[in-house]
C-alpha cells in the first residue's frame, strides 16, 4: 500500500472525528439547556402533604371516624383544581395534585389551598386554608415548600422541569 492510501485514511478518519465534535458541540447544549430551570416560568405541584392540623376544627358527627381529607385550590376566588379523595389516616396525609400546572399570569395570583374533610352524611368540613404566590417558589427551586395558614402545614411537593 502506498503512502497516498494512509495519507488519505488519516485525512478521512481526521473529518469524522471533527464531525463528531461539531456534533457534539451542536447536540450537547441543546440537551444541557433543557435543565436549566432558570428560565423556567411556571411551577408544577405534583401533590401535597398535610402535615399538621387542628383535629379540634369543626366536625358534625365524632362516628364518622378519621377525617377523607381532599384539597380545593383556588385562584382569585375562583376554583382551579378540587383533589381525589386521600384515605390517609397519619399524618403527613398525602394529596395527589396531578401535577397541577401554574404559568403565566397564574405565576403571580394568590392561591388559596382549602383542606376538607369529606363527609358522607354531612356537608363538608373546613379544615383549614393556606395561601402562597407560585412566582415566589421559582428562586427558592425547591423540592418540597412548606406553607402554613392558622394551625394547617402543608408541604407543596414541587417538580421541576428536568425531574425525571
Amino acid at each position: 500500500m502506498s503512502a497516498l492510501f494512509f495519507i488519505k485514511l488519516r485525512v478521512i478518519i481526521t473529518m469524522k472525528q471533527s464531525l463528531y465534535i461539531a456534533i457534539a458541540l451542536f447536540v450537547f447544549p441543546l440537551f444541557s439547556s433543557c435543565c436549566d430551570d432558570s428560565d423556567q416560568n411556571y411551577i408544577i405541584i405534583d401533590s401535597i402533604e398535610v402535615i399538621n392540623y387542628d383535629e379540634g376544627y369543626f366536625e358534625d358527627d365524632l362516628n364518622e371516624g378519621f377525617p377523607e381529607l381532599f384539597a380545593i385550590v383556588r385562584t382569585a376566588g375562583v376554583t382551579y383544581f378540587t383533589s381525589e379523595i386521600s384515605y390517609d389516616t397519619n399524618t403527613p396525609a398525602a394529596i395527589d395534585f396531578e401535577g397541577l400546572l401554574f404559568i403565566g399570569e397564574e405565576m403571580n395570583e394568590e392561591v388559596e389551598i382549602m383542606i376538607f374533610d369529606d363527609d358522607e352524611a354531612t356537608t363538608e368540613d373546613l379544615i383549614g386554608t393556606a395561601t402562597f404566590i407560585p412566582g415566589d417558589l421559582l428562586l427558592r427551586h425547591n423540592r418540597r415548600e412548606t406553607i402554613q395558614g392558622g394551625f394547617l402545614e402543608i408541604d407543596l411537593l414541587l417538580k421541576w422541569e428536568c425531574d425525571s
